[in-house]
């Protein structure tokens, strides 16, 4: 079983850039993990932290250059979320209690700083490799696990792949 993320041209191109896929990656590539996660937003930042406080060999892929997901990119000016900052928090002892929200609906600098404050407090930016694009997945029943390509060429071999992208995943700019 093959996932693109993205488009293939049938040529052994995904977006593009020539892939490994339908042949053995090089040994010196790969790299084995029990869980890859993709995306570091609200989703991918919380399963990283419970992963590894059980021990899990884990690292997560994010295409930005920080943590936030969707926050991350949504600096456009007045973005904010449409819900009260509750639904918008961890309820982890170690972020929320020196943490307090000056906004009932937080601006995009907020979940930014919220996610500072977040990163402060968890040190998960040693297990998120930034600027970072996965193009293909492929699961191997014979071995029961993943094979997760990179655009740099690099490969995780790996049990658990969790695409943590959300809803708000791919960015569309207006022609």
């Amino acid at each position: 079983m093959q996932r693109v993320l993205g488009g293939s041209d049938g040529r052994g191109e995904i977006n593009g850039v020539h892939t490994v896929n339908g042949t053995t990656p090089d040994p010196s590539t790969i790299i084995e993990l029990d869980v890859l996660i993709v995306g570091a937003g609200f989703a991918g930042c919380y399963l990283l932290y419970q992963l590894r406080k059980r021990n899990f060999n884990v690292k997560v892929v994010e295409s930005g250059s920080d943590l936030g997901g969707v926050w991350h990119w949504s600096t456009y000016p007045g973005a904010r979320v449409d819900s009260q900052y509750p639904l918008y928090a961890y309820s982890l002892t170690e972020v929320y209690t020196n943490w307090s929200w000056t906004q009932q609906y937080p601006s995009s600098d907020k979940l930014r700083a919220y996610f500072a404050h977040v990163e402060k407090q968890l040190d998960l930016k040693k297990d998120v490799l930034f600027n970072t694009t996965v193009t293909a997945a492929e699961f191997n029943g014979g071995t029961n696990k993943w094979t997760v390509y990179r655009l740099n060429g690099k490969t995780y071999r790996t049990f658990f792949f969790i695409p943590a992208l959300g809803f708000a995943a791919k960015r569309n700019f207006p022609d």
